[in-house]
């Protein structure tokens, strides 16, 4: 780590949801960062365990690749896994990589990754808790069936790695049984992690940002309140209407998510026209 206060920050919940967006608005300010899915985790855990470096199995393996290529020399097994994160997060930093520019930041209060499935896998998880006692979480969900159809999209590009082969309803499941663990991370330590939703983050940006920094015991900054703000936009579209078990539902509404409600074409245009101005409004107001 760079420093002694400096404590391990993660990222969890689901792919597609607005994870990489909340990493590039975190690294804005000077004492945060946050890397674009390094894997460094998994990585951690079977170098410890002195396994064979394999993709996990949520994920394919570009970006623990990615991680040993450029600061892999530097792990040790005389050096706990948590010195070994903060040699390998901050190489990683200094240094950048293909999703995220090298950065100079020398008085970090947090350091941390953006893997949201493995983060809530039972396993790692445990693992985290073990080593990195003052590790936090930052948590951010989207509605379930947004996560669907995004991964649909995802999968047909040359990347597309997660949730292969599934049905729909199979991918709902998946983002449920997620965002359980997540839940059960939330009755274990409570204070230790903070969530958010993706559609309040796009709606107000410097409102989410201020509670996530205030959860982080860090200074407000209208300046990075009103850069964010402008990357960040709102999303409002119709939202695709699928089939879902039970679970889903009862996971959906503790995050405030009506799976059965549906939005009219026109009242979706006229959201979305209302929620740009309200924008604006506020951005100058920064």
């Amino acid at each position: 780590m760079s420093s002694l206060r400096t404590r391990p920050l993660f990222i969890i919940g689901n792919k597609r949801s607005g994870t990489s967006q909340l990493v590039r608005v975190l690294n804005l300010h000077p004492q945060i960062f946050v890397s674009h899915e390094s894997d460094i985790i998994w990585i951690l855990y079977q170098f410890h365990h002195q396994l064979p470096f394999q993709a996990h199995a949520l994920d394919s393996a570009l970006g623990m690749h990615q991680t040993l290529e450029t600061a892999g020399n530097l792990l040790r097994l005389e050096k706990s896994p948590l010195e070994n994160f903060g040699s390998v997060q901050t190489a990683l930093m200094e240094e950048g990589t293909p999703w995220l520019a090298a950065q100079k930041k020398t008085d970090l209060l947090w350091i941390g990754d953006k893997k949201p499935m493995q983060h809530t896998d039972s396993e790692l998880l445990t693992f985290i808790l073990q080593q990195f006692p003052e590790a936090h979480f930052l948590h951010i969900v989207r509605h379930p069936f947004e996560v669907v159809a995004s991964s649909d999209k995802f999968n047909q590009t040359s990347n597309g790695d997660f949730w292969l082969n599934l049905s729909p309803e199979e991918k709902a499941d998946q983002w449920a049984s997620h965002e359980q663990q997540v839940l059960l991370l939330r009755q274990i330590l409570p204070a230790r992690i903070h969530s958010l939703r993706y559609e309040d983050f796009c709606l107000n940006t410097e409102k989410e940002l201020s509670d996530v920094f205030k959860f982080l015991q860090l200074e407000p900054d209208s300046r990075i309140f009103k850069q964010a703000a402008r990357q960040t936009y709102p999303l409002i579209r119709a939202i695709p209407k699928l089939r879902c078990s039970k679970q889903v539902m009862d996971v959906a509404a503790i995050y405030k998510y009506d799976l059965k409600y549906r939005h009219g074409w026109l009242r979706i245009l006229t959201y979305k026209i209302y929620w740009c101005l309200v924008k604006y409004w506020r951005l100058a107001k920064l």
